[in-house]
């Protein structure tokens, strides 16, 4: 028998009234949503985030201490599985576009009607169904499989995610093994350690970005190929590579 996966969520906002009111809407929509608690401020969310690890956050974006902004820019260095969804009084673009840099997934303004919280929340539960059947389908509970089956298994789940962050040790946990028990399989079979496997798939992603798109950004490449962090991407390139990404679009 199928059960209805569940989704904790938190609740974010300085007004009690407000807050309140939400809580009793989304409680009204009898979606699969349970409460995880509730904070006055950023503050206070990043500390009961720490503590209930929720799939979810609704955040007002202005609140005193650490507003919205701050929470989702914490959220995503830290907690970057956690949704955020930002209610903003304030009708101001820019506020939109910080939210938007720190992978908030909907920006509602107040007052919200239901009817727009109701296809918000049912927009993202699709979304976080579909991740956790992708995690769910990489799940080996049966010990019977053998090395080369999971190695099989690891493969395709990073040639299909690696244009996203990969946490490899939710990946194990996944799977039922260590992160060194997997790792040590995987290069056994493969040659290279999952990160290096991951990185190749990334960089020749890069390298096709390069040749074929002479007018995309260098820093829209990276974060095409899984890395979000220019810097990083450049870094990373050139110890793969042995020059900048510039200097190879140049060169060929």
């Amino acid at each position: 028998m199928n059960t209805i996966q569940s989704y904790s969520y938190l609740a974010a906002e300085d007004e009690s009234l407000i807050r309140k009111n939400l809580i009793k809407k989304i409680s009204s929509l009898n979606l699969p949503l349970k409460l995880a608690g509730e904070a006055v401020n950023g503050l206070e969310a990043i500390e009961l985030t720490e503590a209930n690890c929720p799939d979810l956050i609704i955040t007002d974006i202005r609140m005193p201490q650490c507003d919205g902004i701050e929470l989702a820019s914490y959220l995503k260095k830290n907690h970057p599985s956690v949704k955020i969804i930002i209610i903003s009084g304030y009708n101001d673009f820019s506020y939109a576009q910080s939210a938007i840099r720190y992978g908030v997934v909907d920006y509602l303004l107040k007052p919200v009607t239901i009817e727009n919280l109701f296809e918000s929340l049912q927009k993202l539960l699709i979304t976080m169904k579909s991740e956790t059947d992708v995690l769910e389908s990489y799940c080996t509970v049966n010990e019977r499989l053998s090395q080369e089956s999971i190695c099989r298994l690891m493969e395709k789940y990073l040639q299909e995610n690696y244009k996203q962050e990969v946490f490899f040790q939710e990946l194990s946990e996944k799977f039922g093994f260590t992160p060194e028990y997997l790792g040590k399989i995987f290069k056994k079979s493969t040659g290279e350690t999952p990160s290096k496997y991951l990185t190749r798939l990334r960089i020749n992603e890069a390298k096709r970005l390069l040749l074929h798109n002479p007018d995309m950004e260098v820093q829209k490449v990276g974060e095409l190929s899984g890395y979000p962090d220019s810097a990083y991407f450049s870094r990373v390139f050139k110890s793969y590579v042995g020059i900048q990404p510039s200097e190879y679009r140049n060169k060929t």
